[in-house]
């Protein structure tokens, strides 16, 4: 009778290991459980910050793409040579320019404090040598210029439906005008050096008039 406490005291003692044992198990189950849940959440918050990362930087990129501000931008060939220019001038209006392999400006476009657009042609020493523009009033005008850069002959068109074809002398000095008056009827004056009237045909409705002569 004294060894059955004993055997017994030894058999709750087992079956309290035994349940300590599996108390163990599932803690050790429900951690190893847990701890691959951690690494697989810190795998999926990694992938998501880097996809996260790289969808930032896709949208970057398309901003970048898509907006580029600055007040000036250059274009150098191979050997560092300017050949584009597009800025922001001094008085606020832009414009571009394409230049040769000398430096020198070839073709550029501007836009006037007025709001006129304007086209320019350039020799090889960047001299003007004709310009295409539309002035502020909306009517078009197409200038030749000389190798001084003076004008030389112009076309113009006006807002009351004329249009005129004018010839400069050497020093911009108009000389002689072919006019389309705004009903309909011709006229050619011719000037003199200082640019005064000197002689004029008009062809009105009736005919053809006799020319005309200014007094000097």
């Amino acid at each position: 009778m004294t060894e059955r406490p004993g055997l017994e005291g030894m058999m709750h003692r087992v079956e309290a290991l035994e349940r300590a044992n599996l108390r163990l198990e599932r803690e050790r189950r429900r951690w190893r459980w847990a701890g691959g849940s951690a690494v697989l959440v810190a795998l999926v918050l990694i992938a998501g910050g880097a996809k996260e990362a790289d969808e930032a930087a896709d949208e970057a990129a398309d901003e970048l793409e898509t907006t580029l501000e600055a007040e000036h931008f250059v274009l150098r060939d191979a050997e560092g040579r300017m050949r584009a220019a597009l800025a922001i001038r001094p008085d606020g209006t832009p414009g571009f320019g394409l230049f040769d392999e000398n430096g020198q400006v070839r073709l550029s476009l501007d836009l006037a404090t007025s709001g006129s657009p304007g086209v320019n042609l350039h020799d090889e020493h960047g001299t003007l040598q004709a310009a295409l523009t539309v002035r502020p009033d909306g009517t078009p005008g197409v200038g030749l210029f000389d190798d001084q850069g003076r004008l030389s002959l112009s076309l113009d068109s006006g807002a009351d439906g004329s249009a005129g074809i004018n010839l400069y002398g050497g020093q911009g000095v108009l000389r002689a005008a072919l006019a389309v008056r705004p009903d309909g009827t011709p006229a050619l004056g011719l000037f003199d050096d200082r640019g005064q009237i000197r002689r004029s045909f008009d062809l009105d409705a009736p005919g053809l008039s006799s020319p005309a002569a200014a007094s000097r």
